[in-house]
């Protein structure tokens, strides 16, 4: 993402590098502006219900003079032979199921490695004095597994979906007991079974999808397996770590399972996530929903700090700005917004950060601030539920009158009764 944190730096520093007339970075900028990628939907799946596999040229980096390009993609299943797949114009996305897309081999039970390579064509036409060019880019490659629903030799691959089920709970939270996790799960939904709930469903999903940023591409490292289920109208989610993926040079690929699965998180609605403990799904189920734990994002003035604490007029400084979770649920993808300068009626330099932060704890934040008049503000401004929130845990802050704050900076150079001017600028804003 160019829009918070390093990515939002880098494309300051490439637009800074463009105005000063840097044509070399500017080629660069144009070539990185649509990234062409490859993903599969599913890390594990069933031969009656195949995932697909997806390359995407979204756009990521705004430039001055950009150039469109077309993209074949030629793919290679399990060390086969390179045919073309599909061609890919930058800005779009184009795929489809693998047993569509792919050579025959891809939708065959077993471990499969799909290699990739491209050939892409600039063309320069629609800018006057831009040349068109072509290249060849090998994209990293992408892993799946397929399972036959009833064969026995699928058996290894339809654990890493189905395992959980038959784990004894004590081997996924050590205050548990002996039974397996099915039955376990049954006796807590029975007492609470609605009418209308659906039975428990298995999926295979990338654990990176839980806590991670809505909207970006999960890691295709870490396997999850997943159980959805209804309890009188609560839709919930367990979920248990159950390979990893690793790269080798000799075989390629390698799924490295764990035994037992590995509890990761279950998801409650109006709850915050649980990270630690399967044993607190039956109190959150039981709990009513204002009771239940949440996250509580906070800024106070006096969490603003300078370094030096009275910059001379022009000269950078150092700020650390620290947002608390004073909740007890954890935070994930909080988006904070920071914002100084010297008039808030004018739109101000900012800067975008996205954090996770534990219940009761708190995350830092560290950017670089100036103020060419010797005096103005530095504004802080903390959104849990926001564009970069993951889509199943957007938990409202409960009390978001404490989630923003500002901090007057050399307020004796400023003018009279600018203080109180920030204060009905910034309405809701704590200040000092």
């Amino acid at each position: 993402h160019t829009t918070h944190d390093e990515g939002e730096r880098l494309k300051l520093a490439v637009d800074e590098a463009i105005a000063r007339g840097d044509h070399e970075m500017e080629q660069l900028a144009i070539r990185a502006a649509a990234p062409l990628t490859a993903y599969i939907s599913r890390p594990v799946n069933s031969t009656l219900d195949l995932p697909s596999v997806v390359f995407s040229a979204s756009n990521v980096l705004r430039v001055r003079r950009s150039v469109p390009y077309t993209a074949q993609v030629h793919v290679s299943v399990d060390n086969g032979e390179f045919v073309l797949a599909k061609t890919v114009r930058s800005g779009q996305s184009s795929g489809g199921r693998v047993d569509v897309v792919l050579p025959e081999p891809a939708a065959r039970p077993g471990i499969h490695v799909v290699r990739l390579k491209a050939d892409l064509t600039f063309d320069g036409t629609e800018q006057p004095g831009t040349p068109s060019w072509n290249e060849a880019r090998k994209l990293p490659p992408v892993f799946y597994a397929v399972y036959d629903p009833v064969a026995e030799s699928s058996a290894p691959m339809r654990a890493l979906v189905y395992g959980p089920a038959s784990t004894l709970v004590r081997d996924l939270d050590p205050v548990l007991g002996d039974e397996p996790f099915a039955a376990w799960l049954s006796g807590i939904l029975s007492a609470r079974r609605g009418k209308q709930d659906s039975g428990p469903d298995w999926l295979s999903q990338y654990c990176d999808e839980r806590t991670g940023e809505a909207g970006s591409r999960p890691a295709p490292a870490a396997i999850c397996s997943v159980v959805y289920f209804q309890s009188r109208g609560d839709i919930g989610q367990i979920w248990f770590r159950t390979a990893d993926i690793r790269e080798t040079e000799g075989s390629g690929v390698e799924w490295v399972t764990g035994t037992p699965p590995r509890f990761e998180g279950l998801v409650i609605r109006e709850s915050a996530q649980e990270s630690r403990m399967l044993s607190t799904l039956p109190s959150l189920l039981y709990a009513a929903p204002q009771s239940r734990p949440v996250g509580d994002a906070s800024i106070a003035p006096s969490d603003i700090v300078l370094s030096p604490a009275a910059p001379p007029p022009g000269t950078i400084a150092d700020a650390t700005i620290t947002v608390h979770n004073i909740g007890q649920g954890d935070l994930h993808k909080v988006t904070v917004h920071v914002g100084f300068g010297t008039d808030l009626t004018v739109r101000p330099a900012s800067r975008q950060f996205v954090v996770d932060i534990p219940a009761q704890a708190s995350a830092e934040l560290k950017l670089q601030v100036a103020f060419p008049n010797g005096y103005g503000f530095v504004m802080a401004h903390a959104v849990q539920v926001g564009e970069n929130a993951p889509h199943d845990s957007w938990m409202p802050d409960p009390t978001p009158h404490d989630a923003c704050a500002f901090r007057v900076i050399n307020a004796r150079l400023a003018p009279v009764r600018y203080t109180e001017s920030l204060f009905d600028a910034a309405a809701g804003c704590s200040g000092r």
